[in-house]
């Protein structure tokens, strides 16, 4: 075994091999940068409670509703600090794109179409409000193909910012196409070119590149014996590893200056690449000798996976920057963001970056866009909508309804500190809150959707809906500021989280709330979620009482997701009584 494990010692980027520059993944970028702040959520929709309904465990009595002030807030509401930086400067005259690292794969040659695309022409678009209905007919074209056809035609249009349809583009397009659609813009920048379009530019061109790394491992064919697997490992394992891991150490290091989104898709993209090598390596074949020998295999895996750690926490790292300025460019809903979570999640278990995906959460409002507005909302990217609608759209609550299909610009949301909003507004914008808090871990998040609902016009009835989305926000109070925190540092415990009063009042109040079993259940989890590292029977039997409740209230593939979490919680606490 010990030879298997000396061949692959050098990937892993410990102390005495700092000195290969092929073997320090993107170090440069994860401790350059800060770190501070889906799958689908269950919806449920309103129900009427089953009052009494068995459980396998017997009846259920449901405990009485709590008294006193349930809707209480302890402590301040924590309010978001918006990162406002000058424009960086840009040079057209030295603003050189890197060549690509030495081992990189050129990108796939199903990009060569959006870069040889003839564009299609489009009508005069002189000014802003002809530029948007150009943009809004192009998007609304369903075919892929025609619908990049007809916005490369609006690359020249007047009324939009050079560039921005460029990289709109390449954010369109598959994900490793972007360094080739973009370098004709970069190479010859356009008369007015920003500095941040620029970087956004520039950080898909990475982020492209980096999405093509560690992609295609050499394969090895058997028969695997240990001349011949030693032989692989230390030759074209080897080889392949070190100039995938040069190419992404390279390649992070240049995503260092930039700034939010454009830093956010180098960090998401180097989080992943690296993670991917991690998992290179421990998919490296074995010789059958120790393949068949449990106790040699767990040795090795055990040995290995701590060689690996340091690269595959840098890994982590830099994919929890890139969420980081994800969410406070206020994205909810984009491929990258899903695969880095989905990444995260299978590669530490233990700290699921998607626990808070299960919680149940009422039904938003059907969207219909009418207007050219809110059709742009619904279907521009988040930080495209951001720099093309203007900041007081998020006022009306149409608008702010189609934004919540892609996500909440910080233009927007700045905009709302000194602009009023509907009760009908205060709900979305709750809503959208409660959606990026629940996404990244942002505890501030929580604190404002709860700073939304908690006062509410006195005149104006709190629906029950909003009502649900209120205790579901206190009761995630408290929690760590963001993912980083959560995935790295003290038990869920220790950091506040777990008071479901609300939820409870919502969950036995009378006459009964539509969103009973949903509050039930999400009072459970969160109960779950916080239970101490050294949680006794007791704390496991109040769970699984707390499920079988929500299991009564609830009906169909609700109940019975609450009563197999009901039973394993008792087993669980059977297990350690």
């Amino acid at each position: 075994m010990r030879p298997f494990l000396l061949a692959l010692r050098p990937l892993a980027p410990l102390a005495p091999l700092r000195s290969l520059l092929a073997l320090r993944p993107v170090l440069a970028l994860v401790t350059a940068l800060p770190l501070a702040a889906c799958a689908a959520s269950p919806v449920v929709a309103p129900q009427t409670p089953v009052e009494g309904a068995p459980a396998q465990a017997g009846p259920v009595v449901q405990p009485p509703p709590p008294q006193g002030d349930v809707f209480a807030v302890s402590g301040p509401l924590k309010e978001e600090t918006l990162s406002i930086f000058e424009e960086p400067t840009f040079d057209a005259r030295t603003a050189a794109v890197p060549p690509a690292p030495i081992g990189l794969p050129a990108p796939p040659p199903t990009c060569d179409a959006f870069v040889k695309r003839a564009p299609v022409k489009e009508p005069a678009c002189a000014d802003r409000p002809a530029g948007l209905a150009a943009l809004d007919a192009a998007l609304a074209e369903a075919d892929p193909a025609q619908r990049d056809a007809r916005l490369a035609g609006l690359e020249a249009c007047a009324g939009i910012e050079p560039g921005l349809v460029r990289a709109l583009r390449a954010d369109l397009a598959p994900t490793a196409c972007a360094d080739a659609i973009d370098a004709s813009v970069l190479a010859k920048p356009p008369a007015g070119l920003r500095g941040d379009m620029h970087q956004v530019l520039l950080g898909q061109t990475l982020a492209a590149r980096l999405a093509r790394t560690a992609q295609q491992p050499p394969k090895m064919a058997p028969p695997y014996d240990k001349e011949r697997v030693l032989a692989f490992t230390k030759g074209p394992l080897l080889a392949w590893l070190t100039d995938q891991a040069r190419a992404i150490e390279d390649l992070g290091r240049l995503g260092v200056e930039l700034r939010l989104y454009a830093r956010g898709l180098v960090a998401v993209e180097a989080g992943m690449a690296d993670l991917r090598l991690v998992e290179a390596v421990r998919a490296a074949p074995l010789p059958d000798g120790m393949a068949k020998d449990e106790e040699a295999r767990n040795v090795y895996y055990g040995t290995l996976d701590q060689l690996l750690d340091p690269w595959k926490s840098r890994g982590r790292d830099a994919a929890l920057v890139g969420l980081r300025e994800m969410a406070m460019v206020g994205i909810l809903h984009d491929a990258r963001v899903d695969a880095s979570r989905a990444m995260l999640s299978r590669l530490y278990g233990g700290r699921r970056i998607d626990a808070l995906d299960t919680l149940m959460v009422p039904p938003l409002p059907a969207a219909s866009p009418a207007s050219t507005e809110e059709r742009l909302a619904a279907t521009l990217p988040t930080f495209y909508a951001g720099r093309l609608l203007p900041a007081e759209a998020v006022t009306r609550p149409g608008t702010l309804r189609a934004l919540l299909a892609r996500g909440v610009p910080m233009q927007q949301r700045a905009a709302l500190h000194e602009l009023g909003l509907t009760p009908e507004g205060r709900a979305l914008y709750a809503r959208a809150r409660l959606d990026l808090g629940r996404l990244y871990w942002r505890a501030v998040d929580f604190d404002q959707a709860t700073a939304l609902l908690k006062v509410w016009p006195k005149d104006t009835e709190r629906p029950a809906d909003v009502t649900f989305t209120l205790a579901l926000a206190l009761a995630l109070r408290n929690g760590p500021e963001d993912a980083a925190l959560m995935m790295r540092r003290a038990p869920l415990t220790a950091l506040g989280l777990g008071e479901v009063t609300a939820l409870d009042w919502v969950a036995r109040s009378k006459p009964a709330s539509p969103f009973a079993g949903a509050a039930a259940f999400n009072a459970a989890l969160v109960k779950q979620m916080s239970a101490p590292q050294d949680a006794g029977a007791a704390v496991f039997r109040e769970i699984a009482a707390r499920f079988h409740e929500a299991a009564s209230l609830l009906s169909g593939a609700e109940a019975k997701d609450a009563e197999d979490r009901a039973r394993a919680a008792e087993e669980t606490a059977k297990a350690i009584q």
